[in-house]
């Protein structure tokens, strides 16, 4: 975590552009229960982390101003319970939480919604901004879009706006300290990657590879990983979102390992291809060599100012022009046989992190850069992914450091 004066900062800019009289309210993700008495594990608002620093359960933020008055910051937290204590551990007390998020008025979240209604009711404040996700027309409804749909129905005549895309906006330029954190996470991405590479045997099970990661995230520190490993040998790679990761690893066929480490829930997210029985055959040594060209191409284009969509389209044009020149497609559209998802995503608090796509890319963004080459005939399924920070200037490779190309793969392989 960073200092108070970190999170301050953030809350001061998320204000600059608001009204004379307004309230932001950032509601708590909800704790999924799995079974019996029994939790998943519970993963924060990504926004309250990044505004406030806090990352226990069932905290708000609200922050207001009157018309003619100052700004007041106002966080609400679990109180001290005994029980769940001695049971479940302690949780942070009032002086804690303003210590660390900055907030100087910090109450127990049981008041949480007659404070809203006093905004509203006793103190007229109209313009309300509330963080929430979108679930769809399709999708439910989880606790923080069902209050804020609470919210609208009791005060139907408030002016009413979604405050995560104001959010979404500020973490999407990574600040300086930020980006040491995702080094960190690379970093210990990388040592991971390496232990398991120096492992790898043919008949080895793909949960067995998965473990070597793992075993090294967990050694330093990092129980939970940014997402759960994709361990893909030969044909089951080309399934995007394989994670069943559960056959033997049969020679002479490619591995597909997509992974990342995290640190302070700043998260990795790395794609490696590589041999089985520690070498490539000719054929996989030109199919990698030919994504990784793609890969740099892709890096070389993704330049501030471009929509999202324009540089996907311009490495998809790309792609298909080096595939058609290979003989390899007969139209461009062909494409779609062996290339079917896009470029890359943002990186950040989250691995595929919120951004707003129909903004332009700008200097200080992290991206991921992942083309692949996927073919159900040969059985074969290759991705290379690195994390990228956009630079006025030049992008700078921050996993640079891991072995991508086949003659690094090789030599680590030979130890």
């Amino acid at each position: 975590m960073f200092t108070s004066e970190v999170y301050a900062e953030r809350r001061k800019r998320l204000l600059e552009k608001m009204p004379e009289q307004f309230a932001l309210i950032v509601p708590p993700a909800a704790s999924k229960s799995a079974s019996a008495d029994a939790h998943y594990p519970y993963t924060p608002n990504m926004n309250l982390v990044y505004l406030t620093g806090i990352d226990q359960p069932r905290t708000w933020l609200v922050v207001h101003r009157r018309r003619g008055m100052n700004v007041r910051e106002d966080l609400f937290i679990d109180s001290y319970d005994e029980t769940y204590a001695k049971w479940i551990g302690s949780v942070l007390t009032k002086e804690e939480a303003g210590e660390r998020s900055g907030v100087e008025n910090v109450s127990f979240n049981s008041g949480v919604e007659k404070w809203i209604d006093r905004l509203i009711m006793r103190w007229g404040i109209e313009n309300v901004w509330v963080d929430f996700p979108l679930g769809g027309l399709a999708g439910e409804a989880g606790t923080r879009l069902g209050f804020a749909g609470r919210l609208l129905s009791s005060y139907p005549h408030i002016e009413f706006s979604r405050l995560s895309g104001d959010v979404f906006r500020l973490r999407m330029i990574k600040e300086p300290r930020e980006l040491d954190r995702m080094r960190e996470a690379i970093d210990l991405t990388g040592k991971g990657f390496e232990r398991a590479l120096k492992a790898l045997r043919p008949g080895m099970l793909e949960y067995q590879f998965e473990a070597e990661i793992l075993y090294e995230f967990m050694m330093n520190g990092e129980k939970v990983p940014a997402f759960q490993s994709i361990v893909a040998g030969g044909g089951r790679a080309t399934c995007l979102h394989y994670t069943d990761n559960d056959k033997p690893l049969d020679e002479g066929t490619l591995l597909l390992v997509d992974f990342g480490a995290r640190k302070d829930y700043y998260n990795a997210d790395i794609t490696r291809t590589i041999p089985v029985s520690g070498r490539y055959s000719e054929r996989q040594r030109e199919l990698v060599e030919m994504v990784i060209e793609v890969q740099e191409e892709a890096i070389r284009l993704l330049r501030p100012g471009k929509l999202h969509s324009v540089w996907n389209q311009e490495v998809k044009d790309f792609y298909a022009s080096l595939l058609l020149e290979k003989g390899m497609i007969e139209t461009a559209e062909g494409i779609e046989k062996y290339y079917y998802h896009n470029i890359g995503h943002h990186i950040g608090l989250d691995t595929h992190d919120e951004n707003i796509i129909s903004d332009e890319l700008r200097a200080g963004m992290v991206l991921t850069v992942e083309p692949g080459f996927y073919s159900e005939e040969e059985g074969t399924g290759i991705r290379i992914e690195d994390d990228v920070l956009l630079g006025d200037e030049e992008n700078i490779v921050l996993s640079a450091g891991i072995p991508r190309r086949p003659d690094e793969i090789e030599a680590v392989m030979r130890g």
